[in-house]
């Protein structure tokens, strides 16, 4: 099971390194990226943007500081490549050794995904199937693209469930390693994984390790907000953190984040729509499934009632349910237990509709979301968040739903790389310090494809090594699907 599950982390690495897009341009991951820098030379106060005023009068960004803390390997090394490069190209230099950080969480995420899947009782293929589909065929394929903090929650909660419906100390140990990553990553999922935790309630003289995760988490946290503006229970969200910021009727959010044309997860996930069946058959199973899929569940319900009344409900901009995506491993076990022993319907319905996420993913990893929304005149907003009519269209209205938009994009800008019309920047303009380009090469950016190794010939890179590049991470990703293979087919004959 263990060769099998880092053979499975390996290539979700290899792909994720060649679909990555090398940059980091949205507000959030801005920020968090420039904390991740100051936290290198000891400070903590950031460039003005999406920014509070801290208790020394500078700006400090209003994200929590597990991701940035988690980065700063990466952006060390960043920062050193980045010394090397023309000056006016160190930012993009450094966000492009940063923006993979997720690229590998996303990859030990499946990893840890179809061991757990295995160790609630799942066989090989369906396990194995299953994690593909969770990695590829759902927007966590996206994020992996991002800075954002949604994967790192999304490892820490599979984590806190995996290891409190486990078996032995090691189990409580990477519940509790869960705990700390979820909760350090966002504060406000400290609820969803307490729900994940639901299987120690049984056995709670054996909790202590777990509680010491969330404890060390919610210390860290104090601390940090006591450093950003001299008190630790200010964490600098103002309104949002507080009961007034649940003001969407539920109705409208479950609406929205379900079935909506804009940002419904059945819809940018579909294998999601065999869950029901799988939790089923997790009850049915007893034991460690069951209380497995009770926690799952509970903490799925919660998220829901929890990001259905948010007034941002949708988590805009982002590719799809934002604020679903940490709870996507949790609800593909149940996919994984749909796939085992499924019959032959749920065989052809599971291809089928495995096939329709990997179709909605390649839209959304060829086009990045910021373009999309861009070209749809969805940003810069027209609206304030708080307005009930804001982006809609984009929401609601499937004449502007994102999935069909991001493939327009990418059939019409793909046509233009082929006829040689590729865009090229011309570095010319005021660069907005948040993208790193002026607004022309914003312009000319729409007509992109949302990769690396293109991004660098846009801007005057000599394409051969880029090409190279590329094609020896897909020679490498191929070895990789060979050998893990290999592996999966001796674990099944394994008694």
């Amino acid at each position: 099971m263990k060769s099998t599950a880092r053979r499975l982390t390996l290539l979700a690495f290899l792909v994720y390194a060649v679909t990555g897009g090398g940059r980091i341009v949205g507000s959030d991951e801005v920020t968090m990226l420039e904390l991740s820098r100051s936290l290198l030379h000891g400070r903590i106060d950031v460039p003005e943007g999406a920014t509070a005023i801290g208790a020394r009068g500078l700006p400090v960004t209003k994200n929590a500081a597990g991701q940035a803390v988690l980065a700063l390997p990466l952006v060390a090394a960043g920062e050193v490549m980045a010394a090397a490069a023309p000056e006016a190209r160190r930012p993009l230099v450094t966000r492009f050794v940063a923006s993979f950080l997720n690229a590998g969480l996303t990859a030990v995420l499946l990893g840890v995904f179809y061991a757990a899947a295995r160790g609630l009782g799942v066989r090989v293929l369906p396990a194995l199937a299953a994690s593909l589909l969770l990695g590829f065929a759902t927007p966590l394929w996206v994020y992996a693209k991002s800075f954002m903090a949604e994967p790192l929650e999304a490892l820490g909660l599979l984590l806190v469930l995996a290891g409190s419906a486990g078996d032995g100390s090691k189990r409580l140990w990477t519940a509790a390693l869960g705990a700390l990553l979820a909760v350090s990553a966002k504060l406000s999922v400290t609820p969803l994984a307490i729900l994940c935790a639901l299987p120690l309630v049984s056995r709670p003289r054996r909790a202590w390790p777990v509680l010491g995760g969330f404890a060390l988490a919610l210390v860290g946290h104090a601390l940090y907000d006591w450093a950003r503006f001299g008190n630790p229970f200010e964490t600098g969200y103002g309104m949002q953190a507080t009961p007034a910021a649940y003001t969407t009727p539920l109705l409208v959010g479950l609406y929205g984040l379900l079935i909506s044309s804009g940002k419904g997860v059945l819809w940018f996930a579909p294998s999601l729509w065999l869950a029901p069946a799988g939790w089923r058959r997790m009850v049915t199973a007893g034991g460690r499934a069951r209380a497995a899929a009770v926690a799952g569940l509970t903490a799925t319900i919660f998220a829901l009632g929890l990001y259905g009344t948010f007034q941002h409900w949708a988590g805009d901009g982002s590719f799809g349910p934002r604020y679903l995506v940490p709870i996507l491993p949790l609800v593909f076990l149940g996919v994984a237990f749909a796939f085992d022993q499924a019959s032959r319907r749920t065989r052809v319905a599971a291809v089928a509709l495995g096939l329709a996420g990997v179709l909605v993913q390649i839209g959304g990893v060829s086009i990045h979301f910021g373009a999309q929304m861009r070209e749809a005149g969805d940003y810069p907003y027209r609206l304030p968040l708080s307005d009930p009519r804001f982006m809609s269209d984009s929401h609601f209205n499937p004449r502007f739903s994102p999935l069909a938009d991001h493939w327009r994009m990418l059939v019409r800008n793909l046509g233009e790389h082929l006829r040689g019309q590729a865009p090229r920047l011309g570095g010319d303009g005021i660069v907005d310090p948040r993208i790193g380009v002026g607004v022309e090469d914003q312009r000319r950016l729409l007509h992109a494809l949302d990769y690396w190794w293109l991004y660098a010939g846009y801007a005057g890179v000599p394409r051969a090594p880029l090409v190279a590049a590329a094609l020896l991470l897909v020679a490498l990703a191929a070895v990789a699907a060979r050998n893990l293979g290999v592996a999966a087919r001796a674990e099944a004959r394994a008694p």
